[in-house]
């Protein structure tokens, strides 16, 4: 087995990635990462030590390839939950194609039986620090951007210990924390998904209040959806 495979993987798995919107992937070392993370937030290393493991997201480009897909997939469109389900069918298909290697997809968007800390992974492999507004930073994208999914091959992975992340943060003034207070303080406790679409713009305000990333800002349609209830304005504003 080559000790470069794990390049070779990961490249096919980010070229992939691109093409359907996920613009955003880190490759690491399962063995290194969870040698540090707390119990709740260990992956499946299948067994065998420092697997590949790789966290995938995307910036404001994963709404074309979204919205594209909804146009021409009548049983993407007829989902319950269109942007879930492009998720799951799409890193499922990539992950396959990819590699013959046995595979594992841990989905950010499923909470059941508990949600899986990725912020928190994205923290311990480099990818992206955590702001006082309690969401990831990106050092280039800021709070533009979602973190979708971490697949686990079992294939050696990286060996060295990840780098520690960049911290935009570090010295600046916070000004998301008081928009974070105001937001909460409109739409109340316990939060609900109904409460933030009744008062999106205090909760885009968070995301806008950062100064890193504004060339990332998403568009109004998908602002829209994200911080809206209905699945089928997308279709209308594609």
């Amino acid at each position: 087995m080559s000790s470069v495979e794990w390049q070779d993987i990961a490249e096919r798995l980010e070229a992939a990635c691109a093409e359907s919107g996920f613009d955003l992937t880190c490759a690491f070392g399962v063995g290194r990462y969870n040698a540090v993370a707390s119990p709740d937030a260990q992956l499946d290393d299948f067994g065998r030590p420092n697997r590949l493991g790789i966290l995938i997201g995307n910036t404001r480009k994963l709404w074309p390839a979204f919205t594209r897909a909804l146009e021409n997939d009548q049983e993407l469109a007829a989902s319950e939950n269109q942007l879930d389900t492009y998720v799951t069918v799409q890193l499922t298909r990539i992950a396959r194609e990819a590699t013959p290697h046995r595979h594992q997809l841990v989905f950010s968007h499923v909470t059941a039986p508990r949600p899986f800390p990725i912020q928190r992974l994205a923290e311990l492999v480099g990818f992206a620090a955590l702001s006082p507004s309690h969401l990831a930073i990106h050092p280039l994208h800021g709070l533009w951007f979602a973190l979708r999914a971490v697949l686990v091959i079992d294939v050696a992975g990286p060996d060295k210990a990840p780098s520690a992340p960049t911290r935009p943060c570090s010295g600046c003034s916070a000004p998301c924390v008081p928009a974070l207070e105001r937001a909460v303080a409109a739409s109340g406790t316990p939060l609900t998904s109904g409460a933030i679409a009744a008062h999106a713009a205090e909760w885009i305000a968070v995301r806008d209040a950062c100064p890193v990333g504004h060339e990332s800002r998403y568009g109004e349609a998908q602002l829209r959806w994200h911080y809206g209830s209905s699945r089928l304005r997308v279709v209308a504003d594609a």
